[in-house]
């Protein structure tokens, strides 16, 4: 094939590199772009290349052989090295967005913007610990967050000016503090015992505030009447046995809870008429023996 062709062959090839180019570059600008179609993509791009690096060759084997042909090769040369340069500085790019694209699901895709989840600030109330810990357990438990990091998030979802936060301060923001905090927030404000007490306490008083009045019946149902975390733990209440995943707390052990007989026998001890206890906690009783 002589010159001319040769050249005529490189324009076409050259121009759907081009195309070809401009169609990556767009991809490579999408903030998420489709992995298949970067790969595909790629395929092509590097088979463009492959064919017009190919006609290069035997474009600058040609001019070599003819008159003044060092010069005639120098300047095509340099005009051919700009396309090289372009395909590897692309391929480069290509690879590194690669690690971040979507891989294709075969779920349905439907996109839609989730609320931004805020961490909830505890304010040293016991019966609030539950609560707090539930959510900043995730962090707790998430290998990837370095140490100083979680507890940044810890100082985070403290409320001001708190007993919670004032014990959390009492560390310096140090990874190896970050455990240290963590117990001591739990043994303070999130003993198993310590929550158990507390709620049986919340269910005393409703119980005894129902007898004060003449009522049989209490006016709410004791799971609605008492505080949302009361009755997470209290229905563990019944020979019941939870698991509790509560990280260095308990390092995710079995633990048991009171049975209702045991509940009774604590509120009695609050209890010293007589009449009182042995018509209200009698019904108490009853009610969590036919749960």
């Amino acid at each position: 094939m002589n010159l001319n062709a040769l050249k005529a062959q490189r324009k076409g090839l050259r121009t759907a590199f081009f195309n070809c180019l401009k169609k990556i570059e767009s991809e490579l600008a999408q903030e998420l772009c489709n992995f298949e179609t970067l790969s595909v993509l790629k395929i092509q791009f590097n088979d463009k290349f492959a064919r017009m690096d190919s006609c290069q060759n035997a474009i600058s084997e040609t001019l070599l052989l003819s008159d003044d042909g060092e010069r005639l090769f120098a300047e095509d040369l340099e005009d051919a090295e700009i396309y090289r340069e372009k395909f590897w500085e692309l391929t480069t790019k290509i690879e590194l967005k690669s690690q971040k694209c979507t891989v294709p699901s075969d779920k349905e895709s439907w996109k839609f913007k989730l609320p931004k989840i805020e961490l909830k600030k505890f304010n040293g109330e016991a019966k609030e610990y539950l609560t707090f810990w539930s959510q900043f357990q995730k962090i707790h438990e998430d290998r990837g967050i370095a140490a100083e990091d979680k507890m940044q998030y810890l100082l985070q979802s403290m409320e001001p000016g708190s007993k919670a936060e004032r014990l959390v301060l009492s560390f310096p923001a140090t990874a190896a503090n970050y455990p240290k905090a963590i117990d001591q927030l739990q043994e303070r404000f999130g003993r198993e015992d310590l929550l158990v007490q507390i709620y049986v306490r919340d269910l005393l008083t409703l119980v005894m505030k129902n007898a004060a009045t003449g009522r049989e019946k209490a006016d709410l149902p004791l799971r609605v009447a008492l505080p949302s975390n009361a009755t997470e733990l209290l229905d563990q209440i019944g020979n019941t046995v939870i698991y509790h995943s509560r990280g260095v707390l308990k390092n995710g052990k079995l633990r048991v809870f009171p049975t209702s007989a045991e509940v009774h026998r604590m509120m009695q001890k609050y209890i010293s008429d007589d009449k009182l206890r042995s018509h209200t906690f009698e019904m108490a009783h009853n009610k969590q023996l036919k749960k």
